[in-house]
């Protein structure tokens, strides 16, 4: 009997829900990492780079390009940080709050979805074993 390798099953909720995602997004170009900025800076209104990936919505490396791409096509502007001149926040325009109220509502449909397929009981495991892993901050091996 094959062992089911848990990390391989979250990475397969990922990518089902990238690509559902993708597939929504396409209409404004844009991919699923780039909705998802998009909505935690409607949620938080403003934001700096720095604190997007602390977050775990982007990684380092992708920040710079992602918002370049976003600031290109008018979704979000950039204001210089008061207390840092170095430093800067991101926040959206119109376009880009109708972005992210369209993914918002997207992810509510999904979540529907999945709350019709899962029990109350079946989430609370999840949340569990996820908020296990962050605490324990498994390392990569």
């Amino acid at each position: 009997m094959n062992k089911i390798k848990i990390p391989i099953l979250f990475s397969r909720i990922n990518r089902l829900q990238k690509k559902h995602l993708n597939d929504n997004l396409k209409i404004f170009n844009l991919e699923s990492s780039q909705g998802i900025i998009l909505l935690k800076i409607k949620e938080l209104k403003k934001i700096t780079p720095t604190q997007l990936v602390d977050l775990g919505v982007i990684e380092k490396p992708a920040i710079s390009k992602t918002l370049k791409k976003l600031e290109g096509l008018g979704y979000i502007i950039k204001s210089q940080s008061n207390q840092d001149a170095r430093s800067f926040y991101v926040s959206l325009t119109k376009d880009g709050e109708r972005i992210a109220s369209h993914v918002e509502e997207f992810l509510d449909k999904l979540d529907k979805k999945f709350h019709t397929i899962l029990t109350d009981d079946n989430i609370q495991e999840i949340k569990n074993v996820l908020d296990y892993l962050e605490e324990k901050e498994i390392k990569k091996s």
